[in-house]
């Protein structure tokens, strides 16, 4: 498959795409003559005029900044750095020649990822630092899982390292690529936890016996959220969809844990729409703060490395996502709490280890708590007087990576409780997708290994479209 670099708008189903399939990135006539209208502009005319700046001096600038520690990006998000820088450079606002763009070009192509660290400063330089070094036989790739040295890339490939020229380096420090990758991946995630969440409570409503009213339509159209109203849709979908029978006594009322189910996702889902606008705008934006006009023939120094907008949206989604781990914590402790252990004697010993399950989900939401304090209020001081406000937009990234992964050990938990409990009750049920669920984990209820039932729980939520 061929996706081709051109000034068309970018969706979040693209970076999907790319990041799903064995995609090859090649530069459309559009994007050549932008790299190349830009180059020539700036290589005749602007030099001199930034001489101050010491713009040339581009080598050291590079290597500079590169000075990440830590632990390593995973490939996905380095991968989709290279894709978001290829395309930002592509707009023709940058300077850069067209050499530049096709090496990384071929590095996206041959799936070679510069080894980028998760300590990093305030802003992205240091990350685009560590990703751009390659380009000069500086820094480390890891291909196909083993770290080389980037000077081994002109033995193995014939690539010699590039000598920068004018703003090259500034090109390619300048921009919000890490955060916008991190920002997209995590929607990317998020999305798919928003259908697994609203299909396992699906489940534990049923499991849980709740009147099904509090999903009605006349409910949600008297405060009419968008997602509150997806969302209970969804959830009437799903409980048609996927039939227990369960002999329950079903209540008028119901812990808000059930019974609010669409606002509380519902108001996450709107959050998302909101920070989707957000990434949509930034993939299709030129991030450098210094940007090359060559129809008004002007170099402007501007703003538009700063990942305030991003680190606003980063943040809201971690609190959004952490409210959707505190409902499904709730939903756990009140299945738990409603288990008779009475007609269980045959499986005791793993029910006893219930409460267990459900420590653990405090402990996680515990953690998600201290990620989502916001960190885009922040704004260490510099010495510099160029760079007195900071977005933070890396660090809000990253923590919304980590309560992402959080989320999903929550309510992987969760569908192996309601899961567990249908199979001891031996209920009946009409749900391809819990009798697949239940055949995969081969319960034995006598070997107590939940542990294990987790880790294969999360397995099939990223092997499985849950609907």
């Amino acid at each position: 498959m061929i996706h081709y670099i051109s000034n068309d708008v970018l969706i979040l189903e693209h970076i999907e795409s790319l990041l799903a399939n064995d995609v090859k990135l090649k530069l459309s006539e559009e994007a050549i003559i932008n790299v190349q209208k830009c180059n020539a502009f700036l290589s005749q005319d602007i030099s001199e005029q930034f001489k101050e700046k010491d713009i040339n001096n581009q080598y050291f600038l590079l290597k500079s900044y590169a000075c990440g520690i830590g632990e390593t990006i995973s490939d996905e998000v380095v991968k989709l750095m290279l894709f978001l820088k290829i395309q930002s450079l592509c707009y023709g606002f940058s300077g850069v020649r067209l050499e530049i763009v096709e090496r990384l070009l071929d590095f996206f192509n041959n799936n070679i990822l510069p080894v980028v660290y998760s300590k990093n400063t305030p802003d992205d330089r240091i990350a685009l630092a560590h990703l751009s070094l390659p380009l000069i036989g500086e820094g480390e790739v890891r291909i196909n899982g083993k770290v080389f040295s980037s000077c081994e890339l002109e033995a193995k490939f014939g690539w010699k390292p590039i000598q920068l020229r004018n703003k090259e380096a500034e090109a390619l420090l300048g921009g919000t690529q890490l955060t916008t990758a991190y920002g997209a991946c995590n929607l990317i995630k998020t999305l798919k936890l928003c259908k697994i969440s609203d299909f396992i409570s699906s489940i534990s409503v049923q499991v849980f016996g709740i009147n099904s009213l509090f999903f009605s339509e006349q409910v949600q159209i008297v405060r009419p959220h968008k997602g509150q109203i997806q969302t209970a849709d969804s959830i009437r979908n799903l409980m048609n969809s996927n039939k227990l029978n369960i002999n329950k006594v079903v209540s008028s009322s119901a812990p808000e844990a059930f019974c609010a189910i669409p606002q509380v996702h519902g108001a996450v889902k709107d959050t998302i729409a909101h920070v989707r606008k957000i990434i949509k705008t930034e993939i299709n934006s030129t991030t450098d703060n210094l940007l090359v006009f060559p129809e008004k023939k002007q170099v402007i120094f501007g703003g538009n490395s700063h990942t305030l907008p991003l680190s606003l949206g980063l943040d809201f989604l971690s609190i959004a996502l952490t409210s959707l781990g505190n409902i499904s914590e709730r939903r756990i402790f009140y299945l738990i709490s409603t288990l008779s252990t009475q007609n269980n004697e045959e499986n005791l010993a793993m029910f006893l280890n219930f409460p267990v399950l459900q420590r653990i989900t405090e402990g996680i939401l515990a953690e998600n708590k201290r990620l989502s304090v916001p960190v885009s209020v922040e704004s260490p001081i510099f010495t510099e007087k160029m760079t007195d406000i900071k977005g933070m937009g890396g660090s809000s990234a990253v923590k919304c990576y980590e309560v992402i992964k959080n989320i999903e050990q929550i309510l992987a938990i969760e569908l192996l409780i309601v899961a567990l409990i249908i199979f001891n009750e031996k209920s009946q049920y009409d749900s391809e997708i819990i009798k697949k669920y239940i055949k995969y984990l081969d319960f034995d209820t006598n070997k107590q290994d939940l542990k294990k039932y987790i880790e294969k729980t999360l397995l099939f939520f990223r092997e499985n479209e849950i609907f």
